[in-house]
């Protein structure tokens, strides 16, 4: 199979499983239903449910499709700013089971995108810094551009477009994009929740997706940089195998070294 047709494919499976993740979270969370009260009347207000087996009370408002969209979205890059989260035990059983699966998923294909960027940079290097001395040499200098690159396209250049969207400063906008591309996912920010946004609009499903696909090309960026390091890696291959880490003839004080493996 042609390797783009399969990264195609891929896509395409990622996208079903998530939108069929949020279908499921959102019908299994049941605060992100909605509420009648007590005269029949849907609310937009706040649902009170009390947890089964102890005194707990805990508040829900009711949530929109594309803010499960978005919960999975913040599960299966492993960000997970923590505004969103499962709290009846189907739902956190369901969260374990969709990231166990989902997250490997991810990272397969961001290691494929990685992989052939990487391959077109390595390529560019041989070209353009071939005077560099050293293998090391060359690939710092290539490391550094790549990482200045990608820090004006992935962190810099969005965050002017984050402060006119979300209305925040200039410099939270730039530590926002930081702790998502990081992974880090501190919280203390996790945007789509301004004026600008209301969780029901079709705007805000939009600007979800928009987010997605952004997490998707920047943290192929990090994937990038990572493989590039990885290829100038000292060689691990010629380690001795496991049955030759202790000979049993040797005294009992040598055993335990590496031992030269056997020709």
């Amino acid at each position: 199979m042609n390797e783009y047709l399969r990264l195609l494919l891929l896509f395409v499976a990622l996208f079903t499983y998530m939108f069929i993740g949020a279908g499921l979270f959102h019908a299994l969370e049941p605060g992100w239903l909605p509420w009648e009260d007590e005269g029949g009347n849907v609310t937009d207000g706040v649902q009170n449910v009390t947890g089964a087996g102890n005194d707990t009370l805990y508040d829900f408002e009711p949530r929109s499709y594309m803010e499960a969209f978005y919960f999975c979205a913040t599960v299966i890059t492993t960000i997970g700013y923590g505004h969103i989260y499962p709290v009846t035990g189907a739902a956190k059983f369901f969260t374990a089971v969709f990231a166990n699966f989902g997250i490997p998923a991810f990272f397969y294909i961001l290691a494929i995108i990685g992989r052939k960027v990487a391959n077109l940079v390595e390529a560019g290097e041989s070209r353009f810094f071939s005077g560099v001395p050293g293998p090391y040499g060359r690939r710092t200098v290539t490391l550094l551009l790549v990482e200045l690159i990608g820090l004006f396209l992935f962190i810099l250049i969005p965050a002017a477009i984050i402060t006119n969207v979300e209305g925040w400063s200039y410099g939270d906008a730039t530590w926002y994009l930081f702790v998502s591309v990081s992974t880090i996912g501190f919280g203390d920010l996790y945007g789509g929740y301004s004026e600008s946004f209301f969780a029901f609009d079709a705007k805000f499903g939009i600007y979800v997706f928009c987010k997605f696909c952004y997490y998707i090309i920047a943290l192929s960026w990090v994937a990038t940089l990572w493989i590039l390091l990885a290829d100038v890696m000292p060689d691990t291959e010629a380690k001795p195998e496991a049955s030759e880490l202790v000979n049993s003839d040797e005294p009992a004080d040598r055993q335990g070294e590496l031992l030269p493996a056997q020709a």
